[in-house]
């Protein structure tokens, strides 16, 4: 597959081709997620956390991909599909990979063309330089990923492990130079991503409603998630996306690389991995519903609630150069109300307990006694 040698210019606006792929991508956030449903526990956590982190590290690449990508020709459509088809075989291979049997390789496997994917698409676009210098960095953690599937199934995740040590350092080492961001296209695509989990989010948590018998539980506990998870959308699409927009603009085009970096890739990565863990917290809580939560499932709800809101303290302070007080304080709360519902309580006050900061945060930016944004 060929797709030219003319650099195209950055994209500014989502191709429905890339919204295709997100749908994969986040059935392999689902799949992520069901690890740590079917184990709520500390290793179901870590292997949840290094998991997302390392199909978070290209869903990024294939955003900055795209950004400089021509999509309306064969040859790059081609290219994208093929990385779709690879991210696709990866979430088929999710819930199996860590344990005996082939799905530990299946998954490497899948991963490392998904990374050759990203590394030959950029060749003859305006990120060609860059993918020089990050591309080998890439290669290198996708052999590691392959190789942890031909370890012992119990040493499985400490390789994934280095893996995903492998890529947050890999920024500092090679420098994230040499690529073109655009910026609306850069917002929008990554905006989609975070929406588009949330949904993911609420159907899983409705299904697992669904399979409970009592009414009260059933009604009232979805719509506490619906109020969770749309608080989340409020605080993020209110005002941080299109903030966001205008403090990228500012940055010079020879630091704005780094800057995304930084917002989209490391920050955006701890909003992404709270609002899964929040969701598998949700599906708790509703099970347990008038009764204590107990040991990691009563951490799920609260942690993954702070861990979406420090990454969107983050994703600002990324940006802005400018750290938010209230959302670290709603952060405090959460940790403050949630965690003590969940233990002492039950589901039903720990989704209200975490759901109230959230909701006092949001009242408090709409009317105007919030900072204002930097």
């Amino acid at each position: 597959m060929t797709h030219g040698t003319t650099k195209a210019a950055a994209a500014e606006a989502v191709r429905p081709l890339e919204l295709f792929f997100d749908l994969v991508f986040v059935f392999t956030i689902t799949q992520i997620a069901s690890v740590l449903a079917a184990a709520p526990s500390t290793a179901g956590l870590a292997r949840t956390g290094v998991l997302l982190t390392i199909t978070w590290w290209m869903y990024g690449g294939y955003a900055w991909l795209t950004n400089a990508l021509d999509l309306d020709r064969t040859g790059p459509r081609l290219l994208l599909l093929t990385g779709t088809a690879g991210f696709f075989v990866m979430s088929l291979a999710v819930p199996r990979a860590d344990g005996p049997g082939p799905w530990g390789v299946v998954f490497g496997a899948a991963y490392l063309l998904v990374v050759a994917v990203h590394t030959v698409g950029f060749i003859g676009t305006s990120g060609h330089r860059g993918i020089k210098g990050i591309g080998p960095f890439n290669v290198a953690s996708a052999l590691i990923v392959l190789a942890a599937g031909l370890a012992p199934a119990h040493l499985r995740v400490w390789v994934w492990a280095l893996a995903c040590l492998l890529e947050w350092l890999t920024p500092l080492l090679s420098g994230p130079t040499g690529f073109t961001v655009g910026v609306g296209h850069f917002v929008e695509r990554h905006g989609l991503a975070v929406i588009i989990v949330l949904g993911e989010s609420i159907t899983e948590v409705g299904a697992a409603a669904t399979r409970l018998d009592d009414l009260v539980t059933v009604v009232l506990g979805a719509l506490l998630a619906l109020v969770l998870s749309a608080a989340m959308w409020w605080l993020y699409f209110d005002r941080e996306e299109h903030d966001s927009a205008r403090l990228l603009e500012r940055v010079p085009m020879a630091r704005r690389p780094r800057v995304a970096v930084y917002a989209f890739g490391y920050s955006y990565l701890v909003m992404i991995f709270g609002i899964a863990v929040a969701a598998v917290g949700m599906q708790e809580a509703i099970r347990h519903f008038e009764r204590p939560l107990h040991g990691t499932s009563a951490l799920l709800l609260p942690v993954g609630t702070v861990l979406f809101l420090l990454g969107l303290g983050l994703f600002h302070r990324s940006l802005s150069g400018v750290w938010q007080p209230a959302r670290l304080s709603a952060a405090a709360g959460v940790a403050a109300l949630g965690l003590p519902a969940a233990c002492w309580v039950g589901g039903a006050a720990a989704l209200t307990a975490t759901a109230v900061p959230l909701l006092a945060l949001i009242l408090w930016e709409r009317d105007g006694t919030g900072p204002a944004t930097a």
